[in-house]
């Protein structure tokens, strides 16, 4: 009996229920795949989305990268650096990008750490939690406000306003209501900690303060006296670093714990040595990559293998797709934390990779650490867990583990 016929939408239920099939085919039978529901492009392969994402002579990320910008069209474009080109993205990009290096997020270690024991203090006598919602949302919550020196006590709040971001309703399509009013608040308690400083006098060396105190044109980055961004777009660009911060980590700290449970010699292998808990993170990455696409816009007429792409075109760039490409990752749909893939695009690549990657890589690993440490034997209880499904991100929104009380 010959296949159905392929089709591919990001808000078919197949997408939602279990992707890689459908990605499957679509590296194998079309690469460059047309979605006429709205008129965009399809990039599945490893390679096309890894020169897509260094190619932003070829395609903007100015007009948005989200469906809710492009395909659904019920999202404004705000000032991000995800939705910036060169040079203005490299301008705005390097006032800050100090503040996310190895060596700077290196002195957090400590306040990372004190969040993950304080969060397992609080069950350490029960024998049960709940990876994503006791621990690894508190986790990078917490770890936004240390970075981006909020304070403390606002953590549980930003931590609901990003969770309405990604919620979706049964039976409508994309972001909703209570995620635009997520949004809102976002800008709102920025714009309130902006004048806030701004009356006070507060000057400081940090992510916002380097924003408030920046003199760029706005066209070009290029710098310039006297042009201060606005509070409306400063409160934009950190209202970005909270989400980014905020959303991924708890369901890749719940799929690499997930997965060392399935794969028991690995587990043993891990315990005690912190390389080797990083491997099965980043290898976590690529097999379970939560983000389905970022998208751009084609700025010209082009030719991707024989199709050709007018400008004006949306394009996604299907990363959970091109993280299970057999042309770049043998025996790809395995998950093996002895591949330590040369090129992955679990953290973005090009213009746009990730600037927290380090922040992300430093909460992995000291919660695999005090987690495995003091339970190595966990369980995990997957018939009660549960999954966010979204056209944007996927993943664990809740999975519990059994361990012994200690």
């Amino acid at each position: 009996m010959p296949p159905a016929p392929l089709h591919y939408s990001p808000f078919d239920d197949a997408i939602f229920e279990d992707p890689y099939p459908i990605y499957k085919r679509l590296r194998s039978e079309s690469p460059v795949h047309y979605v006429s529901e709205f008129d965009c492009w399809a990039l599945s392969t490893f390679e096309d989305v890894w020169d897509a994402c260094q190619s932003p002579d070829l395609y903007t990320a100015e007009q948005g990268t989200t469906a809710g910008h492009l395909l659904q069209k019920v999202l404004e474009v705000f000032p991000a650096l995800d939705m910036m080109d060169p040079p203005r993205h490299t301008a705005h990009r390097a006032l800050v990008s100090q503040r996310f290096g190895p060596g700077f997020v290196r002195q957090f270690e400590d306040d990372f750490r004190k969040i993950v024991r304080d969060r397992l203090d609080t069950v350490r006598d029960v024998g049960r939690f709940d990876v994503i919602q006791d621990l690894g949302s508190h986790l990078s919550a917490g770890a936004v406000c240390r970075i981006l020196d909020f304070p403390a006590s606002d953590t549980e709040m930003l931590r609901g306003w990003v969770d309405a971001v990604f919620h979706r309703e049964p039976g409508e399509l994309g972001i909703t209501q209570a995620g635009l009013d997520g949004f809102a608040n976002l800008d709102a308690y920025c714009l309130d900690l902006i004048k806030a400083r701004r009356a006070n006098g507060d000057v400081r060396d940090d992510v916002l303060g380097r924003y408030l105190a920046a003199e760029l044109d706005d066209a070009t980055g290029a710098p310039q006296s006297g042009a201060f961004m606005s509070d409306d777009k400063v409160a934009s660009l950190m209202k970005e670093l909270i989400v980014a911060g905020t959303e991924t980590l708890p369901k890749m700290l719940g799929a690499t714990l997930h997965r060392l449970w399935e794969n028991p010699l690995p587990r043993r292998e891990v315990l005690g040595d912190s390389a080797r808990m990083l491997d099965a993170f980043m290898e976590t990455i690529r097999f379970d990559m939560p983000t389905q696409f970022m998208a751009r816009v084609a700025r010209c007429d082009t030719d991707i293998r024989g199709q050709k792409i007018r400008a004006g075109q949306p394009i996604l760039l299907l990363y959970t797709s091109a993280s299970r490409d057999e042309a770049e990752f043998p025996d790809a749909d395995r998950w093996n934390i002895d591949r330590k893939a040369p090129r992955t695009v679990g953290f973005g690549h090009g213009t746009h990779a990730c600037l927290g990657r380090h922040v992300a890589r430093l909460e992995a690993r000291v919660a695999l650490e005090e987690i495995l440490g003091a339970m190595p034997e966990y369980e995990v209880d997957l018939g009660a867990s549960t999954r966010l499904y979204t056209e944007y991100v996927q993943g664990f929104a809740s999975l519990p583990i059994d361990f012994e009380p200690y």
